[in-house]
């Protein structure tokens, strides 16, 4: 009994395994190589906060690749979220593997798709920068207690 359970054991993390690692490896192949954001978007969170007018989004990709920096506006409507398209940015990626480019950012909420193309592979990036008014910011900044301050 106890060697049927150690068998049996074995094949279902075999099985989780396969379940686990084929997503994985499908889609390893569709991306864009070496795609990659490194500074002007935290892909660890899908939304950011920002009081900055603009920001400049860098990263990398193959040589050749397209990648294309989309802002869109979104509303809702009878409780459904539409998107005004805003600006598109286009880059090409040179010899280094390297892009950036500077975006404007509108007051309020600006969803982004950084996308990039190249040889019938496609990755992308989503998130939301909420841009805030610079009237919010002064209120913040003088509301705001510093430990060893006298007055909280």
């Amino acid at each position: 009994m106890k060697q049927l359970f150690g068998k049996f054991a074995c094949l279902m993390l075999l099985v989780m395994a396969c379940c686990v690692v084929a997503p994985v490896s499908a889609m390893a192949g569709t991306g864009v190589d070496n795609f990659k954001i490194t500074s002007g978007i935290d892909t660890r969170k899908s939304s950011e906060i920002t009081f900055d007018a603009t920001r400049v989004i860098s990263g990398t990709a193959e040589k050749g690749a397209k990648i294309g920096i989309t802002v869109y506006e979104p509303y809702t409507v009878n409780g459904k979220t539409y998107y005004k398209l805003i600006r598109t940015y286009n880059i090409t990626v040179g010899s280094t593997g390297i892009f950036s480019q500077s975006i404007s950012l509108k007051e309020g909420a600006n969803y982004l798709v950084v996308a990039a193309r190249k040889d019938g592979k496609y990755s992308e990036i989503r998130t939301t920068i909420n841009r805030k008014d610079k009237v919010l910011k002064s209120v913040l900044s003088q509301s705001i207690a510093v430990p060893g301050q006298s007055k909280w």
